[in-house]
């Protein structure tokens, strides 16, 4: 696990390498769309390319994965995560230019499991309501955090079925 030090110290290094040139940058024409944030659960990989080709976005987005997705960004559980998906967006777009963020939650999804505890809905309605009150959070602070970009915020069933939340 990366400790705090040692993430600061990769994004520094990271930082350091746009500055002098060494890895290209937007100004240099290398942009996508937009950063997909997906969750690690190994059941919809291949679910969550087959949705963002059938977008019609094939080569055209960064993608990372964090457990719960939505929720790695906020989660007092998991704070190493809330740093990690807010700085990858800062990295997207000086990289590439993006100009949303499409975050794709799942139904049955253990982080929230782990997140929420008794408290976690993992059916139905009520499970689509806690995702969308994460959801909702999310795209609250990325407003604030990132005005100029647009977002999109998805629920996929473990069938590989997907609904907009937002």
């Amino acid at each position: 696990m990366c400790s705090e030090t040692n993430r600061r110290q990769l994004l520094g290094a990271l930082g350091g390498a746009l500055s002098v040139g060494l890895i290209t940058t937007q100004a240099e024409g290398a942009t996508v769309t937009a950063l997909a944030i997906t969750c690690i659960d190994y059941r919809l990989v291949d679910d969550a390319v087959k949705f963002f080709d059938s977008h019609k976005m094939t080569n055209d987005y960064d993608q990372v994965s964090l457990a719960g997705a939505a929720l790695a960004a906020v989660s007092a559980k998991f704070p190493s995560s809330n740093a990690a998906f807010w700085d990858h967006i800062a990295i997207a777009k000086q990289l590439h230019a993006i100009k949303k963020v499409i975050v794709v939650d799942h139904r049955d999804c253990g982080a929230y499991k782990v997140a929420f505890g008794k408290d976690y809905h993992g059916d139905g309605a009520a499970e689509l309501q806690q995702h969308k009150g994460v959801m909702t959070e999310v795209q609250t602070k990325l407003k604030k955090l990132h005005p100029d970009l647009a977002s999109e915020f998805w629920l996929m069933g473990v069938d590989g079925r997907t609904e907009r939340v937002i």
